[in-house]
């Protein structure tokens, strides 16, 4: 039994996981702009995380290591030591997004101006990492993850058309005088950083 609650523990981590605040604003502005024409590119970078995470545990659970010591073994400490200033930096950017994410929900639910949160926001947070247990943090943090499903309730509510949605998945190139945006261009890398949390396995 405690082994089934283990995975299912592992399952409401990843529904949560896979969604944040940035690759949320990037996929909405692109989605304001092309419409379902790039469903695809988050269907490709979601089946590309799934292999990439479904490896990476299986490396952890063969070799008994973590992917950062095996990239300090086979390529030395100079490289892991680059590797690992590019993560804290990536982990820091990331961090300030999601208490902005945090920040402008509490707006939307309260009226009270984002930039009023953004200190309490960042005491709650410091609180539960200072004083909170693993399991609080683990347990805790990964059942928030299930809000995430609202996107799947909200998605079936407003009834779009699931024509489009299904020609969408699709591979194409956006029909717009531009080849590029700043919008598709978020889509595809908020996909790449998904990749980071599963360097910490």
């Amino acid at each position: 039994m405690k082994k089934i609650l283990e995975i299912a523990l592992g399952i409401v981590t990843s529904v949560g996981g896979f969604l944040e605040i940035g690759s949320i604003a990037t996929a909405a502005q692109a989605g304001a702009e092309f419409s379902f024409q790039l469903i695809w590119a988050i269907v490709l970078g979601g089946t590309c995380i799934i292999f990439l995470v479904e490896q990476s545990g299986r490396f952890a659970a063969v070799s008994g290591r973590t992917l950062p010591d095996a990239i300090r073994e086979r390529f030395g400490f100079n490289y892991f030591a680059f590797m690992y200033l590019v993560l804290g930096l990536v982990s820091l950017m990331v961090l300030s997004a999601e208490i902005g994410g945090v920040c402008v929900a509490l707006e939307l639910g309260t009226g009270v101006a984002f930039q009023w949160w953004a200190i309490p926001v960042a005491l709650v947070i410091w609180l539960v990492i200072w004083k909170g247990t693993f399991g609080v943090i683990e347990k805790g943090v990964s059942l928030l993850g299930l809000i995430t499903l609202c996107f799947v309730v909200g998605a079936i509510i407003v009834h779009p058309p699931w024509g489009q949605v299904l020609r969408g998945a699709a591979p194409s190139l956006p029909r717009t005088k531009r080849s590029a945006s700043p919008s598709s261009w978020g889509v595809w890398l908020a996909n790449r950083l998904w990749t980071w949390p599963s360097r910490r396995l």
